[in-house]
C-alpha cells in the first residue's frame, strides 16, 4: 500500500515519510561512511569483542594481569567483533546513547517506537541530530552516536572535558528513554560486517562535528532546562572595576560599623527606659532636623534580626522588611526636611533581608556588598589583582626590559594563543561551507544565511565570509526563513 495518494504533492509525501521514519535516512551505511567515522575517532587501534561475553576481549599477560584484545582499524578481524569501545576514560571523539524502549522488529528507522522516533525529529529540526543510528531487527531497541570535538583526561580519567560528557550523554539519554545501566564502555560496533541475525543495522545520518558545549546548551534549550551561561564582563575598563569594588568595599564597611553599634542595644527590654528611642526605632541624623533614613532603617532591620536570632525565632523577609519599612516611616516622620518618601523598591528589601539574615547567621561583613553591581567573577578577581598597586608595579618591573626573558615568553605565549585562534576560525569557516554543500546535496536546495546563523550561532557576517571564503555562491532573491521559536 502506498504511503500516500498518488495525487498528493511532493511536500505533503516527503512530510509524511518524515513522520513515519522520524526524521532519520533510511540509507545503509557504506563502507565510506565507517571509514569516515574511523578517521574522525582517530585511534589506530580500537578494543573489540566478537559477542556479549566479554572477558574473552581480554588477553592474560606473562605476570597474570589482563590487557584488553585491540585490533587493528584496517584490519578485517575489527568486522567480526559485534561489539566494541568507541571511547576510553583518556579520550573520546563520540557520544554514545543506548536507548532502552522496544519497537517493532525489522531493524529500520520506521520499526523505531513512535516515542523515539518524535523526539529524533525534534532533535533533526534544532541541527541536533545524531550522526549514526544503529538498530535492533530483533526488538527494535537503538543505539545513537554524535560526532564531538575531541575530549582529553589524565590517567585518572578525570577532567573538565569529561565531566561535561557525562552531562551531555546523560541529559540527552534521560529524555530519548536511555538505558541506565549501559556502561558506556563496549557498545554495539557500526564497523561489524559479520552475518549474525541479532546485529544492529547501521545508518549514517550526517558528518557533523559537534562542540560539546553547544551539543549540552542546545539539547537543555529545546527541552527547557537552564543552561548555565559564563558570566559576562561587567566593566568597560579595569579603572571602572577597582573604583566599583572600592565603593563596594566601603558600603560593607559601613554596614558593619552600624551592626557592631547595634550589638550593644540587644537587650530590649531596655529599650523602655531609652530617651533617644522614638517608637522603639533609633533616628541616626545627618545634621539637625534631616535623618538619615536609610541607615536608620537598616540599624533598626539588623537589629531586629539579631532579637529574632536569640529568640530562637525564623527570620523571614516578611519580618525583617516590615522592621525597616516601620524604622523608615519613624524617620520620614521626624526628620524628613521636606523630602518625599523614598522608600525602596520591594526588590531592594528583599535583597536588603536577605543580606540582614546572611550577616546575622554568619557575621560576616562581606554579605553587604552593592545591590546595584554584584559579586566580582573570577577574571575581574584576576585584574583586580593584575592592575592594583602591587601588581601594577610587579607587571611594570617585569615589562620594563623588552628583552628579558619574561617578555619573551609572555610574547611568545601570546604568538601561539593568536595561532591557536586563527586555527579555530579557519576551522570554524571550513565547517559552515561544509554544511552548506552537504545541505544541497541532501536537499537539492541551497540553506539559508539565517538557518546557518542559528546552526552554529554566530553572526551574519561571520556566515557571509565563510561562503565567501569558500568560493560558494548563493542564490540571490530568495526569502530569509522564519527563525525557529
Amino acid at each position: 500500500m502506498s504511503l500516500v495518494n498518488s495525487t498528493t504533492s511532493g511536500t505533503t509525501r516527503h512530510t509524511q515519510t518524515t513522520d513515519l521514519y522520524g526524521g532519520l535516512d533510511d540509507t545503509p551505511a557504506s563502507g565510506l561512511d565507517r571509514e569516515a567515522l574511523l578517521a574522525h575517532l582517530g585511534r589506530k587501534v580500537l578494543h573489540g569483542s566478537r559477542g556479549r561475553d566479554f572477558a574473552s576481549a581480554y588477553l592474560t599477560t606473562k605476570d597474570g594481569g589482563r590487557a584488553p584484545r585491540m585490533y587493528r582499524v584496517d584490519s578485517e578481524a575489527l568486522g567480526k567483533c559485534e561489539y566494541v569501545q568507541l571511547t576510553n576514560k583518556q579520550y573520546a571523539s563520540v557520544l554514545v546513547v543506548d536507548i532502552d524502549l522496544p519497537g517493532d522488529a525489522g531493524g529500520h528507522p520506521v520499526n523505531l517506537p513512535e516515542q523515539v522516533k518524535q523526539k529524533f525529529s525534534q532533535l533533526i529540526a534544532h541541527y541536533l541530530g545524531p550522526a549514526w543510528v544503529g538498530i535492533n531487527p530483533v526488538n527494535g531497541k537503538c543505539q545513537a552516536i554524535w560526532l564531538i570535538d575531541p575530549v582529553y583526561a589524565d590517567a585518572s580519567g578525570q577532567s573538565r572535558a569529561m565531566t561535561l560528557l557525562a552531562a551531555a550523554t546523560h541529559d540527552l539519554g534521560q529524555w530519548l528513554g536511555h538505558d541506565s545501566h549501559f556502561s558506556h564502555r563496549f557498545s554495539r560496533s557500526p564497523f561489524y560486517t559479520g552475518d549474525s541475525p541479532t546485529a544492529y543495522r547501521w545508518y549514517r545520518q550526517h558528518h557533523r562535528v559537534y562542540r560539546l558545549a553547544d551539543l549540552l546548551a542546545g539539547v537543555r534549550a529545546m527541552t527547557g532546562q537552564e543552561s548555565y551561561a559564563k558570566p559576562r564582563q561587567q566593566f568597560s575598563s579595569g579603572r571602572e572595576l577597582i573604583m566599583a569594588v572600592k565603593a563596594r568595599r566601603e558600603d560593607a564597611e559601613r554596614f558593619k560599623a552600624l551592626s557592631q553599634d547595634v550589638e550593644a542595644e540587644l537587650a530590649g527590654h531596655l529599650d523602655q527606659y531609652d530617651p533617644e528611642l522614638i517608637q522603639g526605632v533609633r533616628v541616626l541624623w545627618i545634621r539637625t532636623g534631616r535623618a538619615a533614613r536609610d541607615e536608620t532603617a537598616f540599624r533598626h532591620a539588623l537589629k531586629t534580626g539579631h532579637r529574632l536570632r536569640q529568640a530562637g525565632q525564623r527570620m523571614t523577609d516578611a519580618a525583617i522588611i516590615d522592621a525597616y519599612e516601620h524604622a523608615y516611616t519613624v524617620a520620614q516622620e521626624v526628620g524628613a526636611d521636606g523630602r518625599t518618601p523614598e522608600l525602596p523598591p520591594m526588590k531592594d528589601r528583599q535583597t536588603m533581608a536577605r543580606r540582614v539574615r546572611g550577616y546575622v547567621t554568619t557575621s560576616k561583613g562581606e554579605a553587604y556588598g552593592s545591590s546595584a553591581t554584584g559579586r566580582a567573577t573570577s577574571a575581574e578577581r584576576k585584574a583586580l589583582a593584575t592592575m592594583g598597586r602591587r601588581g601594577g608595579k610587579k607587571a611594570a618591573e617585569r615589562w620594563k626590559d623588552p628583552d628579558s626573558e619574561y617578555a619573551q615568553a609572555e610574547r611568545d605565549k601570546l604568538q601561539k594563543i593568536n595561532v591557536r585562534r586563527s586555527q579555530q576560525g579557519k576551522t570554524r569557516r571550513l565547517r559552515i561551507a561544509a554544511w552548506f554543500l552537504e545541505g544541497v546535496s541532501e536537499t537539492g536546495e541551497w540553506p539559508t544565511i539565517n538557518e546557518a546563523v542559528q546552526a552554529f550561532d554566530v553572526s551574519e557576517r561571520t556566515v557571509r565570509n565563510a561562503v565567501k571564503d569558500a568560493g560558494i555562491e548563493l542564490p540571490r532573491g530568495r526569502k530569509k526563513k522564519p527563525a525557529t521559536p
